[in-house]
C-alpha cells in the first residue's frame, strides 16, 4: 500500500459521498439515506476539516475533524478541555477495512488538530458500534457519559491531546 492522508478538496465531494453510502446498513453504522449527504461532504470541505486517506490515488478512507458546536452542551465533557474539535463521519472501504487504517487516520488526525489550535477531540459513537468502541478504547479515548440524540443511544468519547 501507498498511503497519503491529505485535506479533501471539491473534486473528492461525489467519491466520498459514494464511500459514505456504500457503509450504509454495514453492522454498527447508524448512518442512512438521508445521513450523510452531500451537503455534509461539501460542507467539511469548505470549512477544510475533512481528510481523506489514499492508496495510489483512491480515497480508500475518510473522516472529518472541527469545530461543529453540536455537542458542546452536553454536560459530560472535561472542563479542561478548552477548545475541542469534533471528529466524526468516519468511514473505511470495505476492502480495507480491519488493516489498521481507520487507526492510522484518526492518529493523524490527533497530530493535525493539535497545528490547527485544537487542544482535544470528542465525539459520539453508536453503542452497536463495537469495532469503533474497540479503536477508540485502542487510542486512548475516555468514555465519559451518554446520550440520546436523533433517536439514537451514543457512547461521549474524548480525549486530551498534547503537544
Amino acid at each position: 500500500m501507498s498511503l497519503e492522508i491529505k485535506m479533501a478538496i471539491a473534486d473528492d465531494v461525489n467519491e466520498i459521498a459514494k464511500i459514505y453510502k456504500s457503509l450504509i446498513g454495514y453492522p454498527g453504522c447508524t448512518w442512512s439515506e438521508e445521513y450523510p449527504t452531500i451537503e455534509d461532504v461539501e460542507n467539511d470541505i469548505n470549512k477544510k476539516s475533512l481528510y481523506v486517506m489514499q492508496d495510489k490515488g483512491k480515497i480508500i478512507a475518510v473522516a472529518a475533524a472541527g469545530k461543529d458546536d453540536e455537542l458542546e452542551n452536553l454536560e459530560c465533557w472535561n472542563k479542561e478541555i478548552k477548545f475541542p474539535c469534533d471528529l466524526a463521519r468516519i468511514g473505511v472501504i470495505k476492502e480495507y477495512q480491519n488493516k489498521g487504517i481507520a487507526k492510522e487516520l484518526v492518529r493523524y488526525i490527533e497530530k493535525d488538530v493539535i497545528n490547527r489550535g485544537f487542544d482535544g477531540i470528542h465525539f459520539l459513537v453508536s453503542k452497536t458500534n463495537p469495532r469503533a468502541l474497540a479503536l477508540y478504547n485502542n487510542l486512548e479515548y475516555c468514555c465519559c457519559g451518554e446520550t440520546i440524540m436523533y433517536d439514537i443511544d451514543w457512547f461521549c468519547y474524548e480525549k486530551k491531546l498534547k503537544k
